[in-house]
């Protein structure tokens, strides 16, 4: 996929801005607090229609306006598609080729994107953690939205009925055929993840060595609530679910809480066999994350012969000359890249492709 151009009205700190992207690779340099990522942002946002800064949308909106327009122009499949993002304090409107839309134009992650936040998929909780995977991995699997939908639902009317059953104010059938629903939808889950993991296993593998000039290694693994092993049928997986929490039936009761689950699950990422979270420096945290991203652009395309556009936000920063190179390198012209950095020299310098690139200077491309 390409982004041919995109105009900004009212948006953060732009009021009116219009910008016509290289079809390889975009530097947007620029001295900090300029609204270098706030173009990211915008591109972000045209591609999904949510930001992924802020929650609320009049914070996007100019101190000037009284709304926010988003006009871009995507090459995808072969075809030109013209998308309008209206942003007001209220509520967003999309218009797909001028015609109204309730929902995003694309039905598959047409965006990877790095963010300095991201160090908090390895630093962070484990829900952190869960939520990279079901956001971002997740979606190779047409069926794991759904299943993981269903499984919330469940979980929380589970809960529920441990405290009524705590209570006297349900009966064991009740919470019985919840726990059906419960393993079943788990069970699928947990399946899913692995057999996802599995697929971007080897591409981030391969991608952190190349990050690292081959002097680093790295690995994951799942860490599941019910201790699975390897090889599993999703058949065992529900048997060892039931296995589980039927022998801690008496203290999930007791706490009114699933205490076991995907919902209590982890990815352990491991860089030379050392954890990670504890032994991983900031350059190589942040070199994972980037072969993780870079993993998914591979892992989409095989799925359908078609790249994402990559955003790259600040990651210059905390990357020796060696990693800085070397991801340089392995961004082609094949994918349409937006690299967000004060470091322009650098990328100029390093990277033999395509090039354009776009100085900030207080909202203005300059």
């Amino acid at each position: 996929m390409r982004l041919n151009k995109i105009e900004l009205h009212n948006f953060r700190n732009y009021n009116r801005q219009f910008i016509d992207p290289c079809p390889s690779l975009n530097i947007i340099s620029g001295d900090n607090a300029q609204g270098k990522t706030n173009i990211i942002e915008a591109i972000y946002l045209a591609c999904t229609g949510r930001s992924f800064r802020s929650l609320r949308d009049n914070e996007m909106i100019s101190w000037e306006g009284e709304y926010a327009l988003i006009s871009a122009m995507f090459d995808t499949a072969g075809s030109e598609l013209e998308l309008k993002l209206l942003i007001t304090p209220s509520q967003e409107k999309i218009k797909v080729n001028n015609v109204h839309s309730k929902r995003m134009p694309f039905g598959w992650p047409g965006i990877v994107l790095f963010t300095p936040d991201d160090l908090d998929i390895i630093k962070g909780a484990p829900q952190r953690r869960r939520n990279f995977f079901d956001i971002e991995v997740g979606v190779l699997d047409n069926q794991y939205s759904y299943t993981l939908n269903r499984y919330q639902r469940v979980l929380q009317q589970r809960n529920q009925l441990l405290k009524e059953f705590r209570e006297g104010k349900t009966d064991a059938e009740s919470l019985e055929t919840w726990n059906n629903q419960f393993i079943s939808y788990g069970s699928k889950i947990i399946k899913t993840r692995i057999e996802l993991l599995k697929k971007v296993n080897y591409t981030v593998k391969n991608i952190y060595r190349e990050l690292t000039g081959g002097k680093e290694e790295t690995d994951f693994r799942y860490s599941s609530s019910i201790k699975i092993e390897k090889e599993m049928t999703e058949n065992d997986i529900r048997n060892r679910f039931r296995q589980v929490i039927s022998e801690i039936r008496k203290e999930e009761i007791y706490r009114g809480q699933s205490l076991v689950g995907p919902h209590r699950d982890d990815i352990i990422f491991f860089i030379n066999r050392k954890e990670a979270r504890t032994y991983g420096s900031q350059g190589q945290q942040r070199s994972l994350i980037l072969a993780l991203k870079l993993a998914l652009l591979k892992v989409w395309y095989n799925e359908i012969r078609e790249y994402p556009i990559l955003l790259l936000d600040d990651v210059m920063s905390e990357l020796d000359k060696v990693r800085q190179r070397e991801l340089l390198r392995i961004i082609s012209n094949d994918v349409q890249t937006f690299i967000s950095s004060s470091v322009f020299s650098d990328i100029n310098t390093a990277a033999e492709i395509e090039k354009k690139c776009f100085v900030i200077s207080e909202g203005k491309i300059i």
